[in-house]
């Protein structure tokens, strides 16, 4: 049995598992040397000419390294390059690639897109061999995918972890969105209603927006700025910067300890100091009833502005 060279134990080790019959043949191993490690059930062939060691998982970044060493044309795209780079809302069972050339089929486990306007400046190729889309492209290619809402969300998610600016996926947008090709107008739609302030930190945010402006509620947008009266300035979650309303999302993973919790109650007193409101939300209340989270945001501005004298009640109220 022909032991594996450092070389090649390293090559493995950093490509997932997986190598192709080039690369072990530039690593040293010999043909003869590759069919009796597939004999023995060490390697296994997933794809025609690409090999898997067997006791390295088969997870999702091996299963596109594989995909990304049976052709070299394609690009993780999509939903699992939106996987690849941690986004939400990025979940599919089968892997997403994109290419600029016809392709042998991969099987069912792999959907191919083929475009014209694929250039390099839009794939990252990874140190471990993986091809994937730039974050602004994986914006625009799943518009295809998903409704406005869920894009926005990735857009923002995408500006907060500053994997890319809003002039990068307006440029990009501006690009690709061609008459007739899927998901452009909902890309030009997205992109052109979105102004330069700054991104929404989670999906909550972005959903609880959405729903107050279908509420009627247009005045609120994201993190507005409020100065202290120590001149300390912070950015509550969404606002209503005129009447002075605020809203804050509580996410249980950052806000559930008694530290974060004296934190909040501090910065909510000081907020309040400059004679503005402030209330709270759980994600968990957004999750399970954002209705009624809204319905009850809604009569707590109404009562806020009447008490400033904003909202004057109809006669009788």
């Amino acid at each position: 049995m022909p032991a594996f060279t450092q070389l090649i134990a390293r090559w493995f080790r950093d490509h997932h598992g997986i190598a192709a019959s080039s690369e072990l043949r530039a690593l040293g191993l010999s043909e003869k040397h590759r069919r009796m490690l597939l004999s023995a059930g060490v390697l296994e062939e997933l794809f025609e000419g690409v090999y898997h060691l067997v006791s390295s998982p088969l997870d999702f970044e091996a299963r596109c390294a594989a995909v990304c060493a049976a052709d070299l044309s394609l690009a993780i795209s999509c939903y699992s390059a939106g996987k690849l780079t941690g986004l939400r809302k990025c979940n599919s069972p089968r892997i997403h690639v994109t290419t600029g050339r016809v392709t042998k089929p991969l099987g069912r486990g792999v959907i191919v897109h083929r475009t014209d306007s694929l250039v390099p400046a839009d794939i990252v190729v990874r140190n471990d061999g993986i091809r994937v889309t730039t974050p602004q492209r994986t914006f625009f290619d799943q518009a295809r995918h998903v409704d406005d809402l869920t894009l926005i969300s990735l857009g923002e998610q995408i500006l907060d972890l500053k994997l890319a600016t809003a002039d990068e996926l307006r440029a990009t947008v501006a690009r690709l969105a061609v008459p007739g090709r899927p998901g452009g107008a909902r890309a030009q739609r997205v992109m052109g209603a979105r102004g330069n302030g700054p991104a929404a930190d989670s999906d909550d945010e972005v959903r609880l927006l959405h729903a107050l402006h279908r509420h009627g509620m247009d005045a609120f947008v994201r993190q507005p700025p409020v100065r202290l009266l120590d001149g300390g300035v912070v950015h509550p979650d969404l606002g209503d910067p005129v009447a002075r309303f605020y809203i804050e999302v509580d996410h249980h993973t950052w806000h559930s300890s008694a530290a974060s919790v004296a934190y909040d109650k501090a910065r909510d007193r000081k907020v309040r100091l400059t004679g503005a409101a402030v209330e709270r939300v759980t994600d968990d209340a957004i999750a399970t009833d954002l209705a009624e989270v809204v319905n009850e945001l809604a009569a707590l501005y109404r009562l806020w502005r009447r008490s400033i004298g904003a909202e004057r009640p109809a006669s009788g109220a």
